[in-house]
């Protein structure tokens, strides 16, 4: 099958600009002498997954949930650092069972009473942990400040293992000023270096795609948690980079198909691709790809729903007429869809399950 004879909205994914974000990836972190930890709440994917660890340089994968790490467990994918802390009775009731089969399995912590918890449930099992440092963000972790007293308290558990820090700066990935991003993320992540050395601890994870290429400045880091650069979306593209101009070191892998439902309106044509199939933010809206490269002379906007709008310029598309679009923020609009159409030079050559998706508890 042709991919453009796929009923829409439907998601494709080109596995050669796949592999070719997964090689980039890989190379950057070799020459910095870094690891990558692969965040697999981006594509929610196992063969995708399973793809970047055979890709190279993984020092394992994390996820954000309880229920992606399980999964992935199942599947034999290891070691597993899920990145938020999993701090409900129930939830550690499951995490008990998950660190039978998964021994290399760890998890973040950021609270004392958690920490008494999980010591309790792994007794004769056993939990390597690490600790979140809240990098000025104010979502999850500790303040810089705190870690010592922290780490001192959490030595004092018997059944936990204190293997390192996270400190992952999620509010300052999308800085569009590529100077403003490098200095905030360097100062917050040298701080968080310091500590790593006072603790002595073995490992310092952290980072996102838009700060990549930066924190592997930093000696003390070992290993970087990038998730979108696989697949890559609008938000990142929007971004400056090093040489002034967007972000176009990762190229968009993944896109969504559409078709043109109405042409009746002036100036504009209405598609199939609305908030139900295509998450949407103004700051970075989905754009026309041709041939792996966006295209700026098309306008997308949110119709509803179930609809887009779609600017054209010159010709006016006709009835049934297929786009390619970039994803406007990747993450959620693939916990949207069940599957992506693996494509390569035009034609379907797989389908990969969207496996993790929903798995959000």
């Amino acid at each position: 099958m042709k991919k453009n004879q796929l009923d829409t909205p439907s998601l494709v994914l080109d596995i050669d600009i796949l592999d070719e974000n997964l090689r980039k990836m890989r190379d950057l972190t070799v020459s910095a002498g870094k690891k990558l930890r692969p965040h697999i709440k981006t594509h929610k994917c196992t063969k995708l997954a399973v793809r970047q660890l055979k890709t190279g340089n993984c020092a394992g994968v994390c996820v954000a949930k309880l229920g992606e790490a399980e999964a992935l467990a199942a599947a034999g994918i290891d070691p597993i650092l899920i990145t938020s802390p999993v701090s409900t009775p129930q939830k550690i009731r499951r995490l008990r069972e998950l660190a039978r089969s998964a021994p290399d399995l760890a998890v973040v912590i950021d609270n004392l009473d958690n920490a008494r918890m999980l010591d309790e449930a792994m007794a004769g099992i056993g939990l390597d942990v690490l600790i979140d440092i809240d990098p000025e963000m104010g979502r999850t972790g500790i303040s810089y400040e705190d870690v010592p007293e922290f780490a001192g308290a959490l030595k004092k558990f018997q059944n936990l293992r204190l293997r390192g820090i996270q400190c992952y700066a999620g509010n300052l990935q999308h800085i569009a000023d590529y100077g403003e991003r490098r200095r905030t993320t360097l100062e917050r992540m040298r701080r968080a270096a310091a500590l790593k050395n006072q603790l002595g601890v073995e490992i310092f994870t952290g980072t996102g795609t838009g700060t990549s290429d930066i924190d592997i400045e930093i000696p003390e880091l070992t290993d970087i948690q990038v998730g979108s650069y696989c697949v890559m979306d609008s938000e990142y593209t929007f971004i400056g980079s090093r040489d002034g101009g967007e972000n176009r070191f990762f190229r968009p892998a993944l896109t969504m198909l559409t078709s043109v439902i109405s042409r009746n309106q002036k100036g504009f044509v209405t598609i199939d691709a609305g908030l139900k199939s295509l998450y949407f933010t103004p700051q970075a809206p989905p754009r026309v790809v041709a041939d792996g490269v966006m295209r700026g002379d098309y306008r997308y906007e949110w119709f509803g729903d179930e609809h887009g709008k779609l600017y054209f310029p010159g010709r006016k598309p006709e009835l049934g007429e297929v786009f390619e679009l970039s994803l406007s923020h990747c993450d959620p609009t693939i916990n949207m869809h069940d599957r992506m159409y693996v494509i390569r030079s035009g034609e379907v050559i797989d389908i990969w399950p969207i496996d993790l998706r929903g798995l959000s508890q």
